[in-house]
């Protein structure tokens, strides 16, 4: 199939994209917002060896992608080195999609990821120190980090840096989400993929209120105007915004492509179902029949 721009699509990761945790359901950093939650959702292994067994598996059912991705360390990274030479194998050896979750890393973790044929690097952009510092936990770190691991990765990293915005990440405020955007870009991203707050049972921002619909809006629609890419909603966001604020994107037309959106919506719109992770490029979607 052709490529389709300029309608809204709905992402649906489903049966053909899955998510692993390389660390089980262990994190150093164990931000307010997760301490660990989302991992548990993921398929886990924890030996290399495993993580082949298990691709091979799921490329035998059908998959057509897989993220890679767990708990960072204490310098807030996936502690991913152990397992390049598999995934390079991987590559090798199976028609299937690679995507990573990094976090912090240097220089030379990047070139070794693009040695290893990752194909996509999912990066969480953030600019708040108070974020940084108070909900990652990450007091040794700085948004001049974040930034630079961004530029180093657009130079030296996979083809694919698709950077992840998490809207009201500080306590439910939209704080530097605006100066994110204004860096995002500056890469020529294929897609920025926003995230919104999910008040989480369980973790200190289990009661945190959600950024009000207005707000999310102008940051999306600002974003809209300044980048030429497509804009996605991502997985993480309240049950609530996808009662409301999804209808409005989508009609607005100021996103390009919304992930797991509810039925009524698909409905309303003609959304076209694309079973994939919503940070997979056109390009690839094309290349491993996910279109």
């Amino acid at each position: 199939m052709g490529e389709v721009v300029g309608s809204v699509r709905a992402f649906i990761p489903g049966f053909k994209y899955v998510s692993i945790s390389i660390t089980g359901s262990h994190c150093a950093l164990m931000c307010e917002y997760c301490k660990g939650h989302y991992l548990k959702g993921m398929k886990n292994v924890t030996t290399p060896k495993q993580l082949y067994d298990l691709v091979k598996h799921l490329s035998k059912e059908g998959v057509k992608g897989v993220l890679i991705s767990g708990g960072f360390n204490r310098e807030g990274y996936l502690p991913i080195e152990p397992y390049l030479e598999v995934i390079k194998e991987i590559k090798n050896d199976f028609n299937i999609l690679v995507s990573v979750h990094t976090g912090l890393i240097n220089k030379s973790l990047a070139i070794r990821l693009r040695e290893a044929k990752v194909d996509i690097v999912d990066y969480e952009l953030v600019v708040d120190e108070q974020v940084i510092r108070n909900v990652m936990h990450l007091s040794s770190k700085n948004s001049n980090d974040f930034s630079r691991t961004y530029e180093i990765l657009a130079t030296y990293g996979p083809p694919h840096i698709i950077p992840h915005i998490l809207i009201g990440a500080n306590y439910g405020l939209i704080t530097k989400e605006f100066e994110a955007v204004d860096i995002a870009k500056t890469t020529s991203p294929e897609v920025i993929v926003f995230l919104i707050i999910k008040p989480t049972e369980g973790t200190p921002m289990q009661s945190v209120k959600i950024p009000d619909e207005y707000s999310i809006l102008e940051l999306i629609k600002y974003a809209r105007r300044s980048f030429n890419g497509e804009i996605a909603l991502g997985c993480m966001r309240p049950l609530e915004v996808k009662y409301s604020l999804d209808s409005k994107l989508c009609e607005l037309g100021v996103v390009d492509r919304v992930v797991n959106p509810l039925k009524n919506v698909i409905d309303k719109f003609k959304l076209s179902i694309v079973q994939s992770c919503c940070s997979v490029p056109n390009e690839l979607l094309m290349h491993y029949e996910l279109l």
